[in-house]
């Protein structure tokens, strides 16, 4: 038996949307409907960031520390640092996260040294590192493990989603469903049905995006 021999599927947005619409049935599309189907597209993947840490949006940067310095502002494109850990003399050393109330109750925070606790907060527009002790030089490396944002979408041609392929199943029910909501004259046994697939395609594929190691829960204890 004869096969393809390969493995370059892919859709792009038109073809997403296309596919969403046929899933609804009824009319043809209307002319404004790429534009809110593109609309609903990037709504929907900040609901997918809201639900659980997606793989692909992890990768490695690097913070250059400044002597007595506390805050580092990171990218805009940034949600979250997973784990930190600083550099020095080409040893990777691990940085504590606490809470901003636990940071905020150190007693003297001006204190010096390597940082070995940090904290994220999370402001408007961008999240805020911040460190303790401060840092004693300025060649100190902070290597983070940070969460991006899935690139937006804002063309239908020629413009595939920020996602992995195995994801392509519930970005288009996904916008089905969503479409459905919008659309005049979708029966709601048709929306429900929608939205079930969805949740059922997004809940396999969140199954096949995690980290196949084990997990080792270690207790903290505080001896007072």
């Amino acid at each position: 038996m004869a096969v393809s021999g390969t493995y370059s599927f892919n859709l792009d947005i038109d073809e997403v949307i296309q596919e969403a619409i046929e899933m609804i049935g009824g009319e043809n599309t209307f002319g404004h409907e790429p534009a809110s189907a593109r609309r609903s597209l990037n709504i929907m993947l900040k609901d997918w960031q809201n639900r659980g840490v997606l793989l692909w949006t992890t990768l490695t940067s690097t913070v250059t520390v400044s002597s007595s310095t506390a805050s580092y502002s990171l990218d805009t494109s940034t949600l979250d640092a997973l784990e930190v850990v600083i550099n020095r003399d080409d040893t990777d050393l691990q940085l504590e996260r606490v809470s901003s109330e636990e940071y905020l109750l150190i007693p003297n925070k001006t204190q010096t040294g390597r940082p070995n606790q940090y904290s994220i907060r999370r402001e408007r527009d961008n999240p805020v590192l911040r460190v303790w002790p401060l840092p004693d030089n300025s060649t100190d490396i902070l290597k983070l493990e940070i969460i991006k944002e899935i690139q937006d979408i804002n063309k239908s041609a020629e413009q595939n989603a920020d996602i992995p392929k195995a994801f392509l199943p519930c970005l288009t029910t996904g916008l089905a469903y969503h479409m459905s909501i919008k659309r005049p004259g979708v029966p709601e046994s048709r929306i429900n049905f929608l939205k079930i697939n969805y949740e059922e395609n997004m809940a396999r594929a969140l199954l096949s995006n995690r980290e196949l190691t084990s997990m080792k829960v270690v207790p903290k204890l505080r001896y007072m």
